[in-house]
C-alpha cells in the first residue's frame, strides 16, 4: 500500500489536545486518528458502491495488524 505524510497546519492547539484525548481514550496514535476521521468521512459522502472504499480499508488495516 502507498503511503503519504500529511501535514496540517493552524490547528487551534485546544481542538488538537481535545483529539488527542480521545485517541488516547480509544488506544489509538494520533496518526490512526486521523486516518480513522478520513475514512469516515468519505464514507460517509460516497453514495453508492463503496466496494473500493472497502478494499483500501481493508488493506489499510490489515498493514497496521502487521506492525
Amino acid at each position: 500500500m502507498d503511503k503519504v505524510d500529511l501535514l496540517v497546519k493552524g490547528v487551534p492547539s485546544q481542538l488538537l489536545n481535545m483529539f488527542r484525548g480521545f485517541c488516547s481514550l480509544a488506544g489509538k496514535t494520533e496518526t490512526e486518528g486521523v486516518i480513522d476521521l478520513m475514512i469516515e468521512h468519505i464514507d460517509k459522502n460516497t453514495g453508492g458502491d463503496k466496494a473500493n472504499l472497502k478494499k483500501i480499508v481493508d488493506e489499510y488495516r490489515a498493514s497496521i495488524k502487521k506492525k
